[in-house]
């Protein structure tokens, strides 16, 4: 929407000078006038770019900037992709010795049995019931006798009569006591519950029962399942339901207890079913390899809650039959995007091998500060690895580089042969938040070696190119054919991150018959001299790109003909000259 000039200064906390400057050195018309209204797409040019350019103006100009360009800039929150939410939460369960192999949607079948039940539950004696069960331990007498030793006169006192006959009779509706106003004494229920300091009563209640169709999850059946989101189904299984009263009563004690619970003296007498429902839940399930011992372990994750949850989790992780055929699914199905999974014969390099023993070892540590509730070296370990890890397959190098998004606002380069539409759909909001905070971001991909080559999906490719004309400091160039991927993270400190991915994981599937099985890795370096050569190149290409396209708009203007205004100067000033700024005072004569 448009904005009023003191309004969008307020918003963004920068000031009026600041903005009219901002927009005059693009082209745009501006003067200083706080009641001036701009336009909306005007107001998303400033939003998409003034951070830049602030950070630019403070770093290029001698003379000190004004004192509100100091404040920051809130940027909106990025909406994180399903997949990265999942490997995220399996990142933060997963243990030193596992990496993460994939993971795939999940129908988890259950029913919901229902029942009217019958129970008896325990009530505390009142006075007279105490006072009653108390003499008859003693032994049978009248009910004259007891009144007589409860000081009541039942011959002569109509009231008291009353009062005491009524008690006896609630005994007696409880089966608690038997006989007439001649002798009465404690029947055997009423004679254990007299000893106890209780009565029962009876109430009928309807309850449901939680069925697990897939694994065997019982306790906490009823907690997990009613949270998920869940489809009912017009047909299910029904070979697991309870058939009778004894299957019923160890369901009820855990999922029912106001039922069935005889430690509290709560006791199912009879039940009856009144009707059953289908339901399945949508999850997913995320396998992760143990390198120690090459096995496979599940984690369940729920998407309503983003969340893994353990009992589910254990439960799946039980089901061999079912953890293998995910696997197996996993395994043919994986070429999708970027995290493929493939069959080879190839074997471990001495750098996979290296790292894997040295995270045992770590994890051995780790699981022995546990064992002591050693909670500074518990932090210390998980800090060190955090800080040394090198090696990430291609679902781990997702949540490395949403920290990269998150943590920093410097120069990131992407640089891949090809550019895929589910990871650049998946990162495409981590780049304008990047953008919008004020970092740049450098995505290159490779010019194909044959006619026939594809190296960019073009609804992809299209969204990249939008983001080229929307934001300054975002840029994007095709170079001359490379199979390589790189990660380059380049700092104002000199703390240069750099990341390639030009070697495999490998894993030993011992269930699929001790074959190796490769993953894509990225593996983070020491930036070196090389790297800086590297850099350098590439930089200077991308440089050229855009000084050339530069060149050419303003040769277009000064040949449109016609007056030379204001008008044709500001569109002059402003000619792409955005693109250009990094570039400039590093000491590359070209520019």
């Amino acid at each position: 929407m448009s904005k009023r000039l003191s309004r969008l200064s307020r918003d963004l906390k920068i000031g009026i000078s600041t903005i009219a400057d901002f927009l005059i050195k693009n082209g745009y018309e501006c003067d200083e006038n706080p009641k001036l209204e701009l336009g909306e797409e005007v107001v998303e040019f400033i939003y998409a770019n003034i951070k830049n350019y602030i950070s630019d103006y403070q770093l290029s100009y001698t003379d000190e900037p004004p004192k509100q360009n100091k404040t920051e800039i809130t940027v909106d929150d990025v909406p994180i992709p399903l997949e990265l939410k999942i490997v995220d939460a399996a990142s933060k369960q997963k243990k030193l010795i596992e990496r993460i192999i994939g993971f795939s949607d999940f129908e988890w079948h259950y029913t919901v049995a229902k029942f009217k039940g019958t129970c008896s539950q325990p009530v505390d004696f009142n006075l007279f019931d105490e006072a009653i069960c108390a003499i008859l331990l003693k032994g049978e007498t009248s009910a004259k006798s007891i009144g007589s030793i409860l000081g009541f006169d039942i011959d002569t006192d109509p009231a008291e009569r009353q009062i005491l006959l009524s008690a006896i009779n609630n005994l007696k509706k409880d089966e608690m006591v038997d006989g007439d106003e001649s002798v009465y004494w404690l029947t055997d229920t009423g004679r254990e519950y007299a000893k106890n300091g209780v009565k029962f009563s009876t109430f009928e209640r309807n309850f449901e029962l939680y069925i697990d169709a897939v694994g065997n999850l019982k306790e906490n059946a009823k907690v997990v399942f009613s949270q998920l989101r869940s489809e009912k189904q017009n047909t299910f299984q029904r070979t697991n339901l309870p058939q009778n009263i004894e299957d019923v009563k160890p369901l009820a004690e855990i999922q029912a207890p106001e039922i069935h619970f005889p430690a509290k003296n709560f006791i199912l007498q009879s039940c009856q079913p009144i009707g059953v429902e289908g339901y399945v839940a949508k999850v997913w399930v995320v396998l992760l390899e143990n390198f120690r011992d090459n096995t496979i372990r599940s984690l369940v994750y729920d998407e309503e809650h983003d969340a893994i949850i353990d009992s589910l989790s254990e439960s799946f992780d039980s089901l061999e039959d079912e953890k293998n055929a995910l696997l197996e699914k996993l395994l043919n199905e994986s070429d999708e995007d970027d995290f493929t999974i493939e069959s080879t014969n190839e074997i471990k390099q001495d750098s996979q091998t290296l790292a894997e023993k040295e995270l045992i070892e770590k994890q051995n540590e780790f699981d022995t500060a546990v064992a002591n509730n050693d909670t500074e070296t518990i932090a210390s370990i998980k800090k060190n690895v955090v800080e040394t890890k090198r090696h990430f397959n291609s679902l781990e190098f997702e949540v490395e580089l949403k920290r990269l998004f998150d943590e920093t606002s410097d120069e990131l380069w992407i640089i891949s042969p090809w550019i895929k539409k589910y990871a650049t759909f998946r990162r495409i909001p981590f780049f304008e938040n990047y953008l919008r905070k004020g970092g740049r971001i450098f995505v290159a991909y490779s010019l194909p070696e044959n006619d026939t080559d594809n190296m960019a999906d073009e609804e992809a490719l299209e969204k990249l190119y939008e983001l080229e004309k929307k934001y300054h400091n975002f840029y994007i160039h095709q170079l001359p054919a490379f199979h390589y991927k790189r990660v380059w993270l380049k700092t104002k400190n000199d703390t240069d991150l750099y990341y390639t991915g030009s070697y495999n994981i490998l894993s030993f599937f011992v269930k699929q018959g001790l074959q190796n099985y490769r993953q894509e890795e990225m593996t983070r370096l020491d930036w070196n001299t090389e790297n800086d050569e590297e850099y350098e190149k590439i930089f200077l290409t991308f440089g050229e790109k855009y000084l050339n396209e530069t060149v050419d708009e303003l040769n277009k203007l000064c040949q449109s003909g016609g007056t030379v205004d204001k008008n044709l100067l500001q569109k002059i000033k402003g000619a792409n000259y955005g693109k250009l700024k990094v570039f400039l005072n590093k000491g590359y004569d070209v520019f």
